[in-house]
């Protein structure tokens, strides 16, 4: 709780993907589904794209630009995926008006049933490589970029936006990324090279015990003792540095 209220600031969404739903002003739902697709990679790498992707394509998925750019790419993608990515995203809200509705028509309103959604959502664009690596169907990997998604759209405070009305954000997952698993290894709560579902099952399970309400509700600030503090969540020479050294638990 500490640590929430310290750092679930919108003073700190430069350091994440969810910066561009909170800066850009256009489709919030849209917008924070790009950024979470494209969530892979470093950061200043993920954002030098999104705003380039966003500059050139548009806020608003009603109006994309969706001829292909040869220099709009990411990694994985091709610039053929980026443009396909911006033509399935403008089918999508002509055919639904949101993706929440998407996903309703799916029956995909809890976590376990997200995978629904996707299969959906993805049966509207082009089957390549690069697309099924942007979406892809939730199983035994850790899903981090969509479970990430869903805790924006469906919780709300002062970092996430509450979109959804009709998700079941008790059932949330909690995103799982290099932080978060550092985190969990050192406190014995995953065994040390577990990285995928049963990692994020359990991990979920511990914040549950915390909070069965809201499992996700620590990840942005957990994960920005990380990013702000260069926290190893373990006792380090980083320790002496650190603004939370009195009541930490390490």
């Amino acid at each position: 709780e500490i640590l929430y209220k310290k750092y679930n600031k919108t003073e700190y969404v430069k350091s994440d993907p969810i910066r561009f739903p909170h800066e850009l002003n256009g489709n919030k739902e849209f917008i924070a589904f790009t950024a979470a697709c494209f969530a892979y990679g470093n950061m200043k790498a993920i954002q030098g794209f999104l705003f380039k992707y966003f500059g050139y394509a548009g806020l608003d998925p009603l109006n994309l630009e969706c001829k292909e750019d040869k220099g709009l790419y990411y990694r994985f993608q091709t610039s053929a995926d980026v443009a396909a990515y911006s033509t399935l995203m403008k089918k999508v809200y002509l055919e639904y008006g949101s993706l929440e509705t998407l996903f309703k028509k799916a029956g995909a309103l809890n976590i376990e049933k997200a995978g629904l959604g996707i299969e959906l959502l993805r049966s509207y664009g082009v089957r390549t490589n690069g697309m099924n690596f942007l979406m892809p169907i939730p199983g035994k990997s850790a899903s981090k970029r969509l479970y990430m998604f869903l805790r924006w759209v469906s919780r709300r405070d002062e970092i996430d936006f509450g979109l959804w009305k009709s998700f079941d954000k008790v059932s949330l997952y909690m995103p799982v990324d290099t932080h978060i698993l550092r985190m969990a290894k050192n406190m014995g709560i995953i065994n040390k090279n577990e990285n995928d579902k049963k990692a994020v099952i359990k991990v979920t399970d511990f914040f549950k015990s915390l909070n069965p309400d809201d499992p996700a509700k620590y990840d942005f600030a957990l994960t920005r003792l990380g990013i702000a503090e260069n926290c190893r969540y373990e006792l380090n020479e980083n320790c002496n540095l650190c603004s939370n050294k009195e009541w930490c638990i390490f």
